[in-house]
């Protein structure tokens, strides 16, 4: 996890190097408990976006101004904007389909470098059904899991290649109830030329979280440290079904 991941001008994710977004959802409750040295907590509704690397939430102030405390000069400001969970990094989730309530998904995530403490999460999907978010969620959740976080053996050239054509959405089960919006190849979070990334690529992501800038090659440090793996095949599950690991829980 990471508390304020760097954003765009337009409140979307700065994204890393190579990282793509499959789906944006609004209309999403977060709940986060971070049990580091200091305990906190947040309850804040916004955006969620889903990538091949995390699933990163943005908070929309307007969805969480209390009009009487704002009445009254009285609104305290968040000290959240945004919060990180990466795929590789989260476990034990479990999807809940409550009788009375809304669907949601609440789990465990572990620290990004630099952050403090493992996060006990709840996304719960205010507005609309999760047929078209949850298994795809399923799917990345999965493909991150085969190899380092740094180097998952989960992806391959073809399934990236089915992101940037757009061939993997158009195969995708699109539910009419899931109001989850599919970004396109054109449509991809960028960073401003006058705002470079944060995080210069994956490996550098997972090695020193948004603790510092690479000023160096990173490329060559994924060379030179990232151990070489065989693709892998990945069974994509459905909605219901177990997430397999290389490494037990």
């Amino acid at each position: 996890m990471a508390l304020n991941p760097p954003l765009n001008w337009g409140r979307t994710p700065l994204p890393v190097r190579e990282e793509l977004f499959l789906l944006q959802r609004k209309g999403v409750r977060f709940e986060a408990e971070l049990s580091g040295s200091i305990r906190r907590k947040w309850d804040v509704h916004g955006t969620l976006y889903v990538s091949t690397l995390r699933l990163c939430f943005v908070v929309e102030h307007e969805a969480n101004t209390n009009w009487l405390s704002g009445l009254f000069g009285q609104q305290q400001p968040l000290d959240i904007e945004s919060y990180d969970l990466p795929l590789a990094l989260i476990r034990r989730e479990k999807f809940n389909q409550p009788i009375f309530g809304c669907n949601n998904i609440d789990g465990e995530c572990a620290p990004l470098p630099s952050t403090d403490g493992d996060t006990k999460f709840k996304i719960s999907f205010h507005e609309g059904g999760v047929g078209t978010f949850l298994p795809i969620f399923y799917d990345l959740l999965n493909r991150n899991r085969h190899g380092p976080p740094s180097q998952p053996t989960g992806f391959d050239p073809a399934f990236e290649e089915a992101i940037q054509t757009g061939t993997f959405m158009r195969s995708a089960f699109i539910d009419p109830n899931d109001p989850s919006q599919i970004f396109l190849a054109s449509s991809q979070p960028s960073a401003p030329p006058e705002q470079p990334q944060q995080v210069a690529s994956r490996w550098s992501y997972f090695s020193n979280g948004y603790s510092r800038v690479p000023t160096h090659d990173s490329a060559a440090d994924e060379a030179s440290t990232a151990p070489s793996a065989p693709p892998r095949a990945v069974v994509i599950p459905t909605a219901t079904a177990p997430v397999s690991r290389d490494a037990p829980q």
